[in-house]
Order: structure tokens, then sequence, then C-alpha cells
């Protein structure tokens, strides 16, 4: 009896090893994986434009971005200072997850570039130190060459949480008619970015009556976001443009992001129009936000990529 009882208990420990063990390899990658970056910058005058992506790797991975193809343009990615760890044989991440690390690859690009027309790329070549190369879609990303735009508002103030919520506070050096307010990648991330405009004038708060529920995307949460449903001003949709400022009039933006979502963004809302004497102007409103990630995310990152490569 008690060789039996042996047996079964040596069995179930064999089991077990296995069974852990398979499952083990059913979480590791076969290469890294890219996160989506959704970038869209006007490159600097003076120094390089340095642009940071985000992939996950196996916890047993050592290897390291080597050089990035992007457009048939070679780059040798640049150190990543601010991800180092104290030890410097630890292995280099930006956050660790259950079998996977998060790592980042920064690159960086001139000052100048060929033609006229913008920078803009959706894939990477990766190549890694241990000879694997990976095709990288890395979401999409549009660089500009810097060019002559009249300035027509100060910044007078700007703010961001970690609650995915920022707020930008201008004022108009002179009359302006805002005409259209662009916010780029829409195709890409329809309704990831709510915008509100705060401008305490009469015919703007004629606008102001509630909206329904079902205007606003699916993320929103009303009992979550209930902070943001109490800001001042009217979200931005079509009956509200153009509308014209004077000269040291004040306007406030206050942008939400979606929470949920997996994607990195590095881009600026517009605000194009043009001055009471005709001239054109587009003003930007810089914004930088990373999603929460968590195990959940990563799971569902990891799936999502998967089913895209079948």
């Amino acid at each position: 009896m008690k060789q039996k009882i042996f047996w079964a208990s040596i069995s179930i420990i064999i089991l077990s090893y296995f069974g852990n063990y398979f499952y083990f390899q059913s979480k590791q990658l076969d290469s890294p994986v890219f996160l989506e970056h959704f970038y869209e910058l006007t490159l600097n005058e003076e120094d390089e434009t340095t642009l940071t992506f985000y992939y996950l790797t196996n916890k047993s991975d050592t290897s390291t971005a080597n050089f990035v193809m992007i457009n048939g343009i070679e780059t040798v990615p640049v150190s990543n200072h601010d991800f180092f760890m104290w030890d410097s044989q630890a292995p280099q991440y930006v956050q660790e997850f259950t079998h996977h690390y998060l790592k980042a690859v920064s690159v960086s690009f001139p000052t100048e570039y060929e033609g006229n027309e913008p920078l803009s790329f959706s894939e990477m070549e990766v190549h890694f130190s241990d000879g694997k190369t990976v095709q990288a879609d890395i979401g999409g990303v549009i660089l500009h060459k810097r060019g002559e735009n009249p300035e027509v508002f100060d910044f007078r103030m700007g703010s961001s949480s970690n609650q995915h919520t920022s707020e930008t506070l201008l004022v108009s050096k002179q009359p302006v008619t805002i005409e259209k307010i662009e916010i780029p990648f829409t195709e890409n991330i329809p309704d990831n970015v709510l915008l509100k405009v705060d401008r305490e004038q009469k015919n703007l708060r004629k606008l102001e009556n509630p909206m329904e529920v079902s205007d606003y995307p699916e993320w929103f949460n009303h009992e979550r976001d209930k902070e943001w449903s109490d800001l001042p001003g009217v979200l931005l949709r079509d009956d509200l443009l153009p509308f014209n400022l004077e000269q040291n009039e004040y306007i406030r933006f206050f942008m939400q992001f979606n929470p949920e979502r997996d994607s990195y963004f590095q881009f600026s809302i517009k605000l194009i129009g043009q001055t009471e004497s005709g001239e054109k102007f587009v003003s930007e409103l810089p914004i930088m936000n990373h999603p929460y990630l968590d195990q959940k995310a990563i799971n569902r990152i990891i799936k999502g990529k998967e089913r895209d490569s079948k």
C-alpha cells in the first residue's frame, strides 16, 4: 500500500513538472514583440531627434538591438540610460512581468533628410545581437521638417497626471480664427483622445448642452471619469468650429486619453486657422502619454500579435 502511495506521489510530481514546463514554454516568444507607437513630431533644428520604441522579450533573452533599418536607412540605437539598473550585470528593462521584460530601444534622427515631404514609416527592421532580425510593426511615425509658421499664442500653463489627462492654457497674441482642431492618427486610434475647449464666452456657453451617452467612446466610464465630466468647457465637435479669439484672450484645453489602450502617444493636437490679416498658422499642443501595462495587457498584446502574424 505504501509503495503504491509512493509511486503515485512520484507520478504526480513528474506530471506537475512536465505540466509546468510545457506551460512555461507556451508563454515563450519566438522573437521580440514590439508594441504600437503613434509619434508625430517636428525635427529639432540643432540636435538630433530621439524616439524610443518599446518591445517585449522573454526573460531569458539577453540580446540587445545592434542596429535598425528604417526606410532603407541604417541607424544605430542610442543608450537608454533612463532604464539602466544599478547593477550593471542585471537585465536592462523598463518593466518586469511574469514571463517577459518590457525593454526599450531609442533611435536618433538627423536634423535634415532628403526631400520636402514628411518622413513617415510604420515598420522597422531591427537587428539583434543574437543574430535575430525582427520586422517590427511599430504603429506609425511621422517626422516633419521645421518650417516658418507665425506664433500666434503664448504658452501660459501646462500639466498632466497619471490618470491619463493633461491641461494646456494659451493666450492669443493677436486676433485669430481657429478653423480646425486636428488630432493625428484618427484612423489608427479612433476615439482614443477626448478634448475639451474652455473659453469663457457667451457663444460657447450656448453649446454647453449635455452630450448623450452614445456620443462618448466605449472606453469612457462616467463613474470613473466623473472629474473629467465636471471640468469646464465643451467637448470638441463639429458645431464648435470655427471660432474667434481676440488679442490677449485665454483659451484652455483639457485632454483625456483612453486608459485601456496599449499604445504609446507622442504627437501634437494642431490648432489650424488664420490671423485677422489672413496669415495662416498651425499651432501645436504637445502630448506625451504612455499606456498603463499590467499582466492582463501583456497577455492581450501577445495574443493580438500572434493572431496578426498568422
